[in-house]
């Protein structure tokens, strides 16, 4: 007789030998992070973590997991990526929801969020303003880490904002962030000022655009990518009026390709900052620049 439970190629399989095998099959398909990737996706489509993973060893999952499993790993090695599937990506602990519309947040990004929070230990309810926002990733884990701040997120797609007040809302922030759809400082009030102005803004170039990996050129709105011919057209828009919309003693902190250093430097010294420091990220590469608005008031 047809056993529906027996037809499935992981049935009668546990979590932890469904983990190796998807291991294998990503091993073999050169996935970067096979390990890693064939255990997200089990543990969320059998909603499990690592412990209960561990503890449910003896235990065959149901077909309709192995079914979900089996359709993430054809999406996987169809070459989308394991944050997409699942429709979110953790970044500084916390889980932010991701779409197409959106850069999915990266841990190099969190580099720029540890010297933000070392600044802002000195500021008494800082008031952030978060330029080019995308999921909200950066604004709303200011906001969480700092139960006294406020802040701005602003962004050019609508898409993007309602993924990031949604993102707020879920971890509890919304009360204290507010979401401007607009070209950088384009839809704020004439008489706003901040204490910080932080942004992870495109700065990839025309040329580097053609090389990049599928799953990022596939998956990541070309709008949060693409810097214009030499990557440098988001920093001098947002360097050209940017001292007048930050207070005096107030900081600035982007996050940079591996090779801006320099010319992003420049811009920032040219632009009137002082005391521009450079940090590295875990692989060694200059990815985040920070400087302070020592004189400048509105007029």
């Amino acid at each position: 007789m047809y056993n529906a439970e027996r037809s499935h190629p992981y049935s009668g399989l546990t979590a932890r030998a469904i983990k190796r095998v998807l291991t294998e099959q990503f091993r073999a398909a050169n996935i970067a992070f096979p390990d890693n990737d064939a255990l997200e996706l089990v543990m969320s489509a059998a909603g499990l973590d690592a412990a209960e993973l561990i503890l449910q060893e003896a235990y065959p999952l149901p077909s309709d997991i192995c079914q979900k499993i089996s359709d993430y790993a054809q999406r996987r090695l169809s070459g989308e990526p394991v944050d997409h599937i699942l429709g979110w990506r953790e970044f500084y602990g916390r889980r932010f929801s991701i779409s197409q519309n959106v850069l999915s947040p990266r841990a190099d990004t969190e580099i720029l969020i540890t010297h933000a929070l070392a600044n802002l230990k000195a500021r008494q309810a800082p008031n952030i303003l978060d330029l080019g926002t995308g999921s909200g990733a950066i604004l709303i884990t200011l906001l969480a880490e700092r139960p006294d701040a406020v802040g701005i997120g602003v962004d050019i797609s609508q898409a993007a904002l309602d993924i990031a007040r949604d993102n707020a809302k879920t971890l509890n922030v919304s009360r204290r962030a507010d979401w401007l759809c607009g070209h950088w400082f384009a839809p704020l009030h004439a008489n706003m000022q901040f204490d910080m102005i932080i942004s992870n803004p495109p700065y990839i170039t025309s040329a580097a655009m053609e090389n990049l990996q599928s799953e990022v050129k596939d998956y990541d709105p070309h709008i949060a990518l693409q810097g214009g011919p030499d990557g440098l057209e988001a920093y001098r828009q947002i360097l050209n009026t940017a001292q007048t919309w930050l207070k005096p003693g107030g900081w600035i902190g982007f996050e940079i390709g591996f090779d801006q250093k320099i010319t992003v430097g420049a811009l920032l010294e040219n632009a009137g900052f002082v005391d521009v420091q450079s940090h590295k990220d875990i692989s060694g590469h200059d990815r985040v620049l920070c400087a302070f608005n020592e004189i400048i008031t509105k007029s």
